[in-house]
């Protein structure tokens, strides 16, 4: 009998480049031999060659490799007599954590695709997840985890032939255009070829530190485990953060972390190199899911091995790659294709523009994601035919354009749809104006990102009342968002207008948006001391607004982990004082936040 649930392989990427049109650009791809070993046993041959090697630490605890694989044997054991197979899914609900870690490699053994939830999101959106890809099993009890891992009674065989390069690997979901989240699925066959490529171009390997700083939502988590188990190195596990400014600071030199994969805008909070005696670590940087400043690299480049990376989901973690930078260089562009993954830039028509010229970014070869989690559709309109490659081999339309320099390498140019990076999270603006105008009382929404200074790269809603006698609250709407979507899809601000402004095609006009005032509670309560009002003048210069009351609250303000820690680093640099993330979530206003005012002498 037919499980309704399996996905079934589709034809694989073509292996070698096709030749291009007459008086075209040729193919751009990086031709050296691949591997399409599946990571269960890519994992497997790791703990062969140094079982005793440290595999993964909380910095309490360290297992060996021969530990891990121990531990993921007994699960994996379970997962095979609860259903999971090939071409199953099995969810993770876990918190960040050494048991989500052996429990990944787990569903790899057992040889299925692990699919990470993450259980800080909210209820709704962790259900639609699980119902949209209908697990075989979900494991999302952390104690009854660590039993089965500490106590089982058998260990999983590895897996052998009976897992093939093309059977599903992970599923990692993205945010949706149509209002709803979209599973990306991917294969076994471009991991071992990206783990080898990683390997050699991070410089990783024994003895190297790993710090896994992404959620394990985000197929960043993928590329953080891939360079440290799978390349014989330590992947260090802090508790949940986030880990931004002088606390991922002390993350870096406590655990002694030789590479770390840190979005710019969580870089841009870590004290200067230059402030602190260029500390050494980490000696690999990799940078990636936005664009990286070339102030950052201006700061950062210098005595380590800084690498940008580019790639969406839907293409095995990384695509294209530069580096390793140096300062003086600006903007760093994506680089070159991966070996065994291809990179053209075509135009409306399909076809290679020139070197210089605008285009498409489409990605193709062995790194190329299978689709969209049931969802043929969508698949089809993404996930093309490939115009000069062999029959069955795709591309993926990244939306993104970009064009040729002379040296070869691609040069990010922006979005050719409404696709936006917020701090590194990629988001459907779709996806939340249509959460927007299921609330009652709202007619139209439209969600933008406002990149002025200083509240770089906010994420705004605006709405209209679908009654003009009855305004929508923001505060409410906020809320109501907040318990439907992940916390970076939640606008900072949302605004009400009585309509949206129009272009002369009657188009919404994004640039007419006007700019969010700050919200404040309805009394304005001004600053009463001296550190009070520091604090007010320092919240209102890093949030953008105007003025800052003492009961105003720093989420309803705008504020985000981000903001919050530039927060910290202005306070420090004034006033001298230290303070954690925890405080300003805590505190969340200024009154919370300063030292109470000295009694009166009797």
């Amino acid at each position: 009998m037919t499980d309704p649930h399996a996905q079934h392989p589709a034809a694989p990427a073509s292996a070698a480049p096709a030749s291009a049109p007459a008086g075209t650009t040729p193919p751009a791809r990086t031709d050296h031999a691949t591997r399409h070993v599946p990571l269960g046993e890519l994992f497997a041959g790791q703990v062969r060659r140094d079982p005793h090697a440290p595999a993964v630490t909380d910095g309490r605890r360290t297992w060996s490799y021969g530990e891990l694989a121990r531990r993921t044997g007994r699960l994996a054991a379970h997962l095979v007599g609860s259903g999971a197979g090939p071409e199953r899914t099995v969810a993770l609900v876990l918190p960040r954590s050494m048991e989500l870690i052996a429990a990944e490699l787990a569903v790899a053994l057992s040889g299925a695709a692990f699919l990470p939830v993450d259980p800080a999101y909210p209820a709704e959106r962790r259900a639609l997840m699980l119902a949209d890809a209908a697990p075989a099993v979900v494991l999302d009890d952390p104690e009854r985890v660590r039993a089965l891992m500490d106590a089982g009674d058998r260990e999983a065989d590895p897996p052998g032939s009976r897992v093939l390069p093309d059977h599903a690997a992970y599923v990692i979901f993205t945010s949706g255009s149509t209002g709803t989240p979209k599973g990306v699925t991917v294969t076994h066959r471009g991991i071992g070829a990206f783990a080898a490529a990683a390997a050699e171009r991070y410089a990783v390997g024994p003895g190297d530190r790993v710090l896994q700083f992404s959620s394990s939502s985000f197929d960043a988590s993928v590329l953080e485990l891939c360079i440290s188990v799978l390349s014989g190195a330590l992947l260090v596990v802090p508790p949940d953060g986030p880990w931004l400014g002088d606390e991922l600071a002390a993350v870096l030199d406590e655990h002694r972390i030789t590479h770390a994969l840190i979005p710019p805008a969580a870089l841009a909070t870590l004290p200067d190199p230059a402030d602190t005696g260029g500390a050494p670590h980490p000696r690999t940087l990799i940078v990636g899911a936005e664009a990286c400043p070339a102030a950052l690299v201006d700061r950062w480049a210098p005595g380590r091995r800084m690498i940008n990376s580019y790639g969406p989901t839907e293409a095995t973690v990384v695509a294209t790659w530069t580096g390793p930078l140096t300062a003086g260089t600006g903007t760093p562009a994506i680089g070159s294709p991966l070996p065994g993954t291809e990179a053209h830039l075509l135009d409306t028509a399909m076809r290679p523009v020139p070197p210089g010229t605008e285009g498409e970014l489409y990605v193709g070869g062995d790194g190329l994601a299978r689709g969209y989690l049931g969802r043929p559709g969508l698949t089809s309109t993404r996930f093309v035919a490939h115009p000069f490659g062999p029959p069955g081999a795709r591309l993926y339309r990244t939306g993104d354009r970009a064009r040729r320099r002379a040296d070869g390498e691609l040069e990010y140019l922006g979005r050719a749809d409404r696709q936006v990076k917020v701090r590194g999270f990629r988001i459907e603006p779709g996806e939340i104006e249509a959460a927007l105008t299921r609330e009652p009382g709202v007619r139209e929404a439209v969600v933008v990102v406002r990149d002025e200074e200083p509240a770089r790269g906010r994420l705004v809603g605006y709405v209209t009342p679908a009654d003009p006698a009855r305004t929508p609250e923001p505060a409410r709407l906020r809320a109501a968002l907040a318990a439907a979507l992940p916390a970076h899809m939640v606008p900072s601000a949302v605004v009400v207008l009585d309509a949206l402004p129009l272009t002369p095609q009657h188009k919404t006009d994004l640039r007419a948006l006007p700019a969010p005032g700050g919200a404040r509670t309805e009394e304005h309560v001004e600053p009463r001391t001296d550190d009070e009002r520091a604090l007010a003048a320092i919240w209102a210069d890093v949030l953008g607004v105007d003025a800052v009351g003492v009961t105003d609250d720093f989420f309803d303000l705008g504020g985000d982990s981000i903001l919050a820690a530039r927060i910290l680093t202005r306070i420090r640099d004034v006033l001298g004082v230290r303070l954690s993330l925890r405080d300003v979530f805590t505190a969340r206003t200024v009154a919370a936040l300063a030292p109470p005012a000295a009694e009166p002498s009797a």
